[in-house]
């Protein structure tokens, strides 16, 4: 007897394989976008941040909770940067960057959270993810990804 749990292996392809990447503007270099995951169960805050990073020229996926978030860094291609939100029913930011960090040791890590107290529990992920406090200060957050190296991008 077996159990299925999870998408059809044809859901898995298309989820894996989807890219969203924006038109570059006319004139523009030939660098392409900072591709960033977004996790977020709170799902009108993560596609409120998504539209908002997308009119900055960065491309996001975004993934409505953890289990959607491990089930997406399991895929190639890895995203560039992880944005996750840190408290989350069922499997938490916590787990989602320990992940990302185990399949890619270089990803820059972005915790948004509202607990900031919970951060002791990101001890041991190394190099540290950058914290940022809700309400989430969007410049600061935009600043820190332009400021990330640019080789990582593909």
């Amino acid at each position: 007897h077996t159990v299925r749990v999870g998408p059809s292996p044809l859901v898995w392809f298309l989820l894996c394989k989807r890219t969203m990447i924006p038109k570059p503007p006319s004139g523009a270099a030939a660098v392409a976008p900072m591709k960033i995951l977004l996790v977020d169960d709170d799902e009108r805050s993560g596609q409120m941040l998504a539209g908002l990073l997308r009119r900055e020229g960065f491309t996001v996926e975004v993934c409505p909770g953890g289990l959607s978030g491990l089930q997406r860094l399991a895929c190639e291609p890895a995203p560039d940067v992880l944005v996750t939100d840190l408290r989350m029913p069922q499997i938490d930011g916590i787990t989602v960057a320990r992940l990302a960090r185990s399949h890619s040791p270089a990803m820059p890590i972005f915790i948004v959270t509202a607990y900031p107290d919970l951060a002791r529990r990101l001890d041991g992920i190394d190099p540290a993810p950058q914290m940022f406090i809700k309400p989430l200060d969007y410049p600061v957050l935009v600043e820190a990804l332009r400021e990330l190296p640019r080789g990582r991008r593909a």
